[in-house]
């Protein structure tokens, strides 16, 4: 067979015939053809290693604390440490499956950007991008190895400090919910991966929801990272035929869950929300996996429960919440959507396909949207000024993966105060 004759190639002395063949003049980007070569040879080996999850992925650093099998899971001391003072440049991204190269990151690193967040899809566990399957502890740990060993993820995270929450691949079902029976293993693995500290919050608590504050009063950034996973309860399918839902400009598989009772966040998530919306800061980038505000697709968001996203625009208005901007992922392309029936303009900043892209998702009418999407790969910053002239200002650009803005809109802050505050 083909394949296998290729995964007995000896990637070290393939590296160094390549490299000889070379002209001179191409050595510049020596660097570049290594990692597009080494990626390409792991890329080759993928079939291989989902038939045997047990295959030892090897790492550029391990703990013996998480192994499983022969796989284990990346030292949490080779993530860098969040900052301790203010921010102002943050940067967000979403879906990266983790077999393919996936140079994008070095365009986050020429950036600099004081944060980067990853909204979900970090990996796709469950499928191979055609076919879904049910996955087990030791191949989710498998698949989140494959992601430490890429040597373009090894460069950003030894450069830039990570925050991250889960969607439906990494969390390891399908637009799965509260009904996974691996949550708390899947848990447990995402929080190993990303070194949460064994005494985090998050270890103790269901769900992996999170925040952080950084700077000092008069430029406080709070970044919440709500959990759309661990307690979502059922979606309610969408039987129309293909062509009635084609005439309808809906492209997903659900319909609007109308029962009360059905929840997304859960009752402990919207109770600690509540007591971080009340913590003071001047600018809130509240991060959610699906998209919020755009709720037209019938895709997995926030509009297949049309109560919670009332309630989640009725808490940041009872609780007199300023400067709130909405980050999000999930559907392979970016496009800024508003809200405009608030307090203040709402809006929800979505970046999403750092190694693919779905323009027929992108094609989509979206009645709340601010500009054009774009429909390439990309990731997200959100740069805040605190000297304007203006007053503070916040831009919000989606990055193109060569590193160019490919679409961007600027938000004065005091655009963003509650009339009660």
């Amino acid at each position: 067979m083909f394949l296998p004759k290729l995964q007995k190639i000896n990637t070290s002395s393939a590296l160094k015939l390549s490299l000889s063949l070379l002209p001179k003049k191409f050595f510049i980007s020596r660097r570049m053809f290594l990692l597009s070569l080494s990626s390409f040879v792991a890329t080759l080996g993928i079939t291989k290693a989902r038939a045997n999850v047990n295959s030892p992925i090897k790492q550029m650093k391990t703990t013996k604390n998480h192994q499983l099998g022969t796989s284990e899971v990346a030292d949490s001391n080779s993530w860098q440490p969040l900052p301790k003072k203010g921010i102002k440049r943050i940067a967000f991204g979403s879906c990266a499956k983790q077999w393919q190269y996936q140079p994008i990151w070095q365009s986050v690193i020429d950036l600099k950007p004081d944060l980067f967040l990853f909204l979900g899809d970090a990996i796709y566990a469950d499928t191979d991008g055609k076919t879904a399957w049910d996955v087990s502890e030791k191949q989710l740990r498998g698949e989140w190895n494959r992601l430490a060993d890429k040597p373009e993820f090894q460069a950003v995270k030894a450069k830039i400090p990570f925050m991250a929450v889960w969607d439906n691949h990494d969390y390891g079902t399908h637009n799965g919910g509260a009904e996974f029976p691996l949550k708390e293993a899947s848990k447990s693995a995402f929080l190993d991966f990303f070194g949460e500290a064994s005494n985090s919050p998050r270890r103790k608590r269901q769900g992996i929801y999170d925040a952080q504050i950084f700077g000092d009063e008069g430029q406080r950034v709070q970044i919440i990272l709500l959990d759309t996973r661990y307690f979502k309860g059922n979606f309610v399918k969408d039987t129309r035929t293909p062509e009635e839902k084609a005439k309808l400009g809906v492209v997903g598989k659900y319909l609007p869950n109308e029962d009360p009772n059905v929840t997304l966040l859960g009752k402990e998530q919207w109770q600690w929300l509540a007591e971080q919306l009340q913590t003071p800061a001047e600018v809130r980038l509240i991060a959610s996996s699906t998209q919020i505000v755009a709720d037209q697709k019938g895709m997995d968001e926030w509009g297949n429960y049309p109560h919670e996203r009332r309630k989640l625009f009725e808490l940041i208005e009872n609780t007199s919440a300023n400067g709130v901007i909405l980050l999000s992922g999930n559907v392979h392309f970016a496009e800024i959507s508003v809200w405009n029936e608030g307090n203040y303009p709402l809006y929800d900043f979505t970046s999403s396909g750092m190694t693919h892209v779905e323009p027929k998702y992108a094609a989509v009418a979206n009645p709340y949207r601010v500009n054009n999407p774009y429909v390439d790969l990309n990731f997200g910053l959100v740069e805040i000024d605190w000297d304007h002239p203006l007053g503070t200002s916040v831009s919000l650009k989606a990055i193109a993966a060569n590193g160019k803005t490919a679409l961007e809109h600027q938000i004065l802050l005091n655009q963003l105060n509650s009339p009660n505050s």
